[in-house]
């Protein structure tokens, strides 16, 4: 539980999860909704054993004061990857979804939405209409009360020398439709004709008429395992969506985007690594927005054990005053240390403070 900026413990709420042993390689994928009355928690199981291929379930849980209920759960078949791309509670407590196959790089037209939990109300009408176009993927969803649903289809089967732009999806409230916004190439692309791919892709606003749309193009093959190759190239992609067109933002002074999250006062933050370390991603640095300002850096904590910087991994903003961020040193199970940090007190934070070693 976090109060302010400061963190307590809230360990007594694990009632009505399943236990460790019947959840084969579970892991909890992401918190959604607000706190206390709407809060819902995706739970992403993969049971290997009792199959001939592995089947994958996405379980939704609400929690109801401390004890978690499974309100959802993607309906059990020989095989299935399916995953919510996009969840966002669309109003009165009712949570939706857009659902696509993890597995498949052009899942865009067989994707679409779910109401999940919407106990004791109306049930909100879908209005995103997936497209007919079978080389499309999506990358990223977000939806907002108003019923307005917005998605991020790149080109998955593009061509050496025939790049395609990505492209912006736009559904209003009423029957299911779309209207397709085309988003500009980096100049590098548009002269080199180089195909490319789209990674860590959001979309980040309080509403749908003001959203900052997030992510990288990549030149060459992203490799799924082992370090990228050397001659890949990362340009990172930022533009501001007005509900009708899209304009481009001052470019973030990083090489790579690895993550981003936007605060209610309009302040985007992201984490990336500096131009020339994309390679190196234990170089990564801490950057904000303001809105109608200029790029702030933000220096992480000197950890004193290893007399270095913490190495920010994600973050979650509410102001440009009110930023957290997770930091760690060391590598996955050895010696790892783990902290979390509030923007407000960043330069007070004595080394080694509010760690948790694992």
């Amino acid at each position: 539980m976090i109060d302010g900026d400061h963190v307590g413990s809230t360990a007594e709420i694990v009632e009505g999860l399943p236990m460790e042993s019947s959840v084969p390689e579970g892991e909890v994928r992401t918190l959604v909704g607000r706190w206390p009355d709407a809060v819902w928690m995706v739970l992403r199981t993969a049971d290997n054993s009792s199959r001939t291929y592995p089947f994958y379930q996405e379980r939704v849980f609400r929690l109801g004061g401390t004890r978690w209920k499974m309100v959802h759960q993607v309906p059990e078949g020989d095989y299935s990857d399916d995953l919510y791309q996009g969840l966002w509670d669309q109003g009165r407590g009712c949570l939706v979804g857009l659902l696509v196959d993890k597995e498949d790089a052009t899942d865009a037209w067989t994707a679409h939405e779910e109401v999940l939990d919407c106990p004791g109300q109306p049930v909100p009408r879908p209005s995103y209409k997936a497209t007919n176009d079978k080389k499309y993927g999506i990358t990223a969803a977000r939806g907002w009360p108003s019923g307005d649903v917005l998605a991020i289809e790149a080109h998955a089967a593009m061509k050496e020398g025939e790049p395609v732009p990505v492209r912006l999806v736009l559904a209003r409230p009423g029957p299911p439709n779309r209207t397709e916004i085309l988003l500009p190439l980096p100049p590098e692309i548009q002269r080199k004709k180089r195909k490319f791919e789209l990674y860590y892709s959001h979309l980040l606003g309080n509403t749908p008429t003001d959203v900052y749309v997030v992510g990288n193009h990549v030149l060459g093959e992203v490799p799924r395992y082992g370090p990228p190759p050397e001659d890949i190239s990362w340009l990172p992609l930022l533009l501001r969506f007005d509900g009708t067109s899209v304009a481009e933002m001052p470019a973030p002074p990083v090489e790579v985007i690895l993550d981003a999250d936007r605060g209610e006062d309009g302040t985007l933050v992201i984490v990336g690594t500096p131009p020339g370390d994309s390679e190196a991603r234990e170089v990564q640095e801490v950057w904000a927005l303001p809105r109608g300002g200029a790029w702030v850096r933000m220096p992480m904590p000197v950890d004193a054990a290893v007399k270095a910087a913490y190495i920010p991994a994600s973050i979650a903003a509410r102001s440009l005053s009110d930023i957290w961020v997770v930091g760690f040193h060391g590598e996955h199970g050895k010696d790892l240390r783990v902290a979390l940090f509030h923007s407000h007190r960043l330069a007070e934070a004595a080394p080694g403070a509010n760690t948790t070693q694992r």
